[in-house]
């Protein structure tokens, strides 16, 4: 097996879970190492499959994850996947744990606690 890029393993097993079977390893690294050797990074190109893997309608019309690299759309879509990461960490600390209004216990928990007590 040939070296792999810094990241390309993570990439290809995210990819690979809706890949279309004519999609090749091969390509898809050499179109990977092209993109880092123009700037790209491991995180950018990995986000970005995660929101387009994510947001595509149809798994059927998922294209070569070479011609998708070529495409450079992961440069916006990496931005999205941030953006919304983002969100859904700041919605996360926004979570407030409730508290029960009553205090209010059934007799089979009344029961149940006071057998847990004396046993």
């Amino acid at each position: 097996m040939r070296d792999e890029p810094e990241g390309f393993e993570i990439f290809w097993c995210e990819w690979r879970k809706t890949k279309r079977h004519t999609d090749g390893r091969g390509k898809c690294r050499k179109e990977y190492m092209r993109q880092i050797k123009e700037g790209a990074t491991p995180e950018d190109l990995l986000l970005a499959a995660k929101w387009h893997i994510r947001n595509t309608k149809d798994l059927a019309f998922i294209p070569l994850a070479a011609s998708w690299l070529n495409s450079e759309a992961w440069v916006e879509e990496a931005e999205k996947e941030r953006a919304m990461q983002a969100s859904a960490h700041q919605r996360a600390e926004n979570v407030v744990q409730m508290k029960p209004i009553t205090t209010y216990k059934s007799k089979f928990l009344q029961e149940w606690e006071q057998q847990k007590r004396e046993g």
